[in-house]
């Protein structure tokens, strides 16, 4: 028997499956392939955006800690644990405080006569008379006096019994000082309780001022 060649309708209908498969493939090619795109180009984005989120975490952080280093200096102190012995040693120093400012150093340099009269020109005659200004110090305290504080060894007895009885003075796991002039310069100095109930002591922890040159 002669085969029959296919129907045009056949042929029709196999060139329309053929096209739909091929734009079917390629749909499904290019949403693939867009997809890989867009996830690098968020990866590519978000990793050179990294860097610089954390440089600007950074910053805030060196100098807020350079500014405290300017206002006070601190060290850690093993804090002893809370009981009588602490708590007897703090409270026997909460009635140091006077509550009265100490009075203000009018002078720490020679008069400016004294030194003028041992000079002839008048440039000293003027250098003496600025170096007669006060220095800004109160009672035993200056700026150098203050550095001698040794933070972590210094007591508190050793510090009240160089420059006297603090203004003011809180307490309550540590002791609060501070020594104020009556101008408001000002020497603070925390002191943190350490050791053991044999050997008990109040350590400055940390110390600030302000006012002092």
């Amino acid at each position: 028997m002669q085969r029959k060649p296919f129907k045009k309708s056949h042929k029709v209908r196999n060139i329309i499956i053929f096209s739909l498969s091929i734009i079917i493939i390629l749909g499904i090619a290019f949403t693939f392939f867009g997809q890989n795109n867009s996830n690098k180009t968020e990866q590519t984005s978000s990793s050179s955006s990294t860097p610089k989120k954390q440089k600007s975490k950074a910053e805030p952080t060196t100098q807020s800690s350079s500014s405290e280093d300017l206002a006070s200096e601190s060290t850690s102190i093993p804090e002893a644990p809370a009981g009588p012995a602490v708590s007897s040693a703090i409270s026997t120093v909460t009635d140091d405080a006077t509550q009265a400012p100490i009075e203000d150093n009018t002078s720490n340099s020679p008069s400016s006569s004294s030194v003028a009269s041992s000079s002839g020109t008048s440039s000293d005659s003027s250098q003496a008379t600025s170096s007669s200004q006060p220095a800004a110090s109160f009672g035993n305290w200056s700026a150098t006096t203050y550095e001698q504080i040794a933070i972590g060894s210094a007591t508190y007895d050793d510090v009240r019994s160089a420059y006297g009885n603090p203004t003011y003075l809180t307490a309550s796991d540590r002791v609060y000082a501070t020594w104020q002039s009556k101008t408001g310069i000002k020497v603070s100095i925390v002191f943190t309780p350490t050791g053991n109930d044999d050997n008990l002591k109040l350590i400055a922890s940390s110390k600030s001022q302000s006012g002092l040159q």
